[in-house]
């Protein structure tokens, strides 16, 4: 049976990695009432944005839990926190295993107040969640991974004629149509050019995709925008974005189980 120190620091060299294991719970923000001229909110809503990403990214609002029972759902954990007294959860990065989609027993939890983070620490930890107790400690600075994970190096050079990215460190959660609506900035995607890798049998998602272009200068567009600071945010989380130079499999399914090859003939 591994240590909890074991735990944390195999967390702590994964995380970053993780294409398909983290899931996301991302506070609700209310959508502002523009008015002509109004300049000022904008601003306003700019430095929000930017103040709730570097909370994302700070060690002083995250922490580390292990003991999640197996069969817990990300809602039973997030209210577990809110009954304590610490509801400002920002996100939940809780990795899951690819075969049974069941929690791994442990990961990272994103306040909105430094406060609700020293509450978790000194008073929550050795409280039951189901049949389990929580140990919940201060993470490791390599816990961060709210920064794309592509960020930290240079995109390598496009190969001839590529107008296809992969991407991966998905939410599980995240559909077609959420990947399309953040890489469309970039440039026209074809038709059913977004493929998301599943299961074969549960049809549930891989955590990873594929997203097709007209043109090589959308992919090169989401390759670079992607190796920018803030990076590409798919439902609240950062991906990693690199060229593909790879054919569509033959056996390559929709979500609803059909052949994407059948539905999108090239």
């Amino acid at each position: 049976m591994k240590s909890i120190q074991q735990h944390n620091d195999e967390a702590t060299v994964l995380d970053p990695l993780l294409a398909h294991d983290d899931v996301n719970i991302q506070k609700a923000t209310a959508v502002p009432v523009r008015s002509d001229g109004d300049d000022d909110d904008d601003n306003n809503n700019d430095n929000d944005d930017s103040k709730e990403t570097n909370k994302l990214a700070s060690l002083e609002h995250t922490i580390y839990v292990e003991g999640i029972p197996f069969d817990c759902q990300e809602d039973a954990v997030k209210q577990f926190f809110v009954d304590h007294g610490c509801s400002d959860v920002l996100q939940m990065r809780l990795p899951r295993w690819q075969d049974s989609g069941r929690l791994r027993g442990y990961g990272h939890i994103v306040f909105d107040t430094t406060t609700s983070r020293q509450t978790a620490i000194t008073q929550l930890s050795g409280k039951h969640l189901g049949r389990r107790y929580l140990t919940i400690v201060e993470p490791k600075e390599q816990a961060n991974t709210t920064t794309s994970t592509s960020a930290s190096s240079k995109p390598r050079d496009q190969p001839p004629g590529c107008k296809t990215v992969f991407v991966k460190n998905l939410p599980y959660q995240a559909v077609e149509d959420d990947i399309q609506k953040v890489f469309m900035v970039c440039g026209k995607i074809v038709e059913g050019g977004v493929r998301i890798a599943r299961n074969f049998q549960t049809r549930q998602s891989k955590g990873f995709a594929y997203v097709e272009y007209r043109n090589v200068e959308g992919a090169h567009g989401a390759v670079q925008k992607a190796h920018k600071r803030n990076g590409m945010m798919v439902l609240g989380r950062a991906v990693f974005v690199d060229y593909d130079e790879g054919r569509v499999k033959g056996s390559f399914k929709t979500e609803d189980g059909r052949l994407w090859s059948k539905d999108h003939k090239r």
